[in-house]
């Protein structure tokens, strides 16, 4: 193991999912040379469910999905995105730019040696996820966009561009704090449930890792947040928290065409909030929307 990988493996010792039985983690490297990590569950030859997750976010905002899309028969593949969780975090902004993004998903997906797949996006996530499966609808089976960001905007992002300049980014790592990350997860999470002390330890390990905020910064200012809902042409269904603050319910009308599904009381980080009934309305929706899956890799 070389001084890379050693280093690695210690930045996220005791994070999710170790010790996690049925659930492993690995790195990909892409053809552009960035390494990922990814986590998976499943069989596989299974169909295989890429879940990705949105700003700030590594795998851990799927850690109550994945076991539960293994036991309905999918592969379920969670990926951190490049500047995200354990993967490299390259510092040229012009990497964060929503083509970017898009581009990355589907090298990830080549990567991975899928022909086709299935799509979970949550957030900025649903974002690059719905762009994605239009650039390549030959090879994503259906979507589901939980809580979309990146299409209607964000309140406030004009505040946070401009307390977040560039010239600022070496004072960035010092700022992200625990008590700051607990502070952004009590604003976006819902009645449901509260983020509990594992979830602001998940998150705060990768921001404290070499480039965790500057990536994070970059998306702020380079990230298309206000694009048009692309056309989809296979089945997509959106998911919305009634309490959502940053996608709101009255933003229902943007994914019209697709099967839509509102759950009451829950904020925005509904895989965390309400992981009963998601897992149950992601395991109909690719259940009755993917065919039967044979080994189908690249030649």
């Amino acid at each position: 193991m070389n001084a890379e990988s050693e280093a690695r493996r210690l930045s996220h010792r005791g994070r999710y999912p170790e010790g996690v039985e049925g659930v492993d983690a690995r790195y990909i490297t892409l053809r552009s040379g960035l390494h990922v990590r990814v986590v998976e569950s499943g069989l596989r030859d299974s169909f295989p469910i890429i879940l990705v997750p949105g700003w700030g976010c590594g795998a851990w905002i799927f850690h109550e999905s994945m076991h539960p899309l293994a036991a309905c028969g999918f592969r379920a593949i969670a990926v951190e995105l490049k500047g995200h969780g354990f993967s490299d975090k390259p510092s040229a902004s012009v990497e964060y730019s929503l083509e970017s993004m898009r581009d990355h998903l589907l090298d990830i997906i080549d990567a991975l040696e899928l022909n086709r797949a299935g799509i979970v996006g949550h957030s900025m996530g649903a974002a690059i996820a719905a762009q994605a499966a239009a650039a390549a609808p030959g090879r994503i089976d259906a979507v589901v966009l939980a809580a979309p960001v990146g299409f209607a905007g964000v309140r406030g992002m004009g505040l946070f561009r401009f307390i977040t300049p560039a010239f600022a980014l070496r004072i960035f790592p010092y700022l992200a704090s625990r008590l700051l990350i607990r502070g952004m997860l009590a604003v976006v999470y819902g009645s449901l449930r509260r983020p509990t002390t594992r979830d602001v330890e998940e998150f705060y390990a990768p921001v404290k890792t070499s480039g965790g905020t500057a990536g994070l910064r970059h998306l702020l200012h380079k990230f298309e947040w206000h694009s048009p809902f692309p056309e989809l042409a296979m089945p997509f269904m959106t998911i919305l928290g009634s309490e959502d603050v940053l996608s709101p319910e009255s933003d229902r009308d943007r994914y019209e065409g697709g099967e839509l599904l509102v759950i009451r009381d829950a904020g925005h980080v509904l895989f965390d909030e309400a992981p009963d009934e998601i897992n149950a309305a992601l395991c109909r929706f690719f259940g009755s929307n993917t065919s039967p899956y044979i080994s189908m890799k690249h030649e």
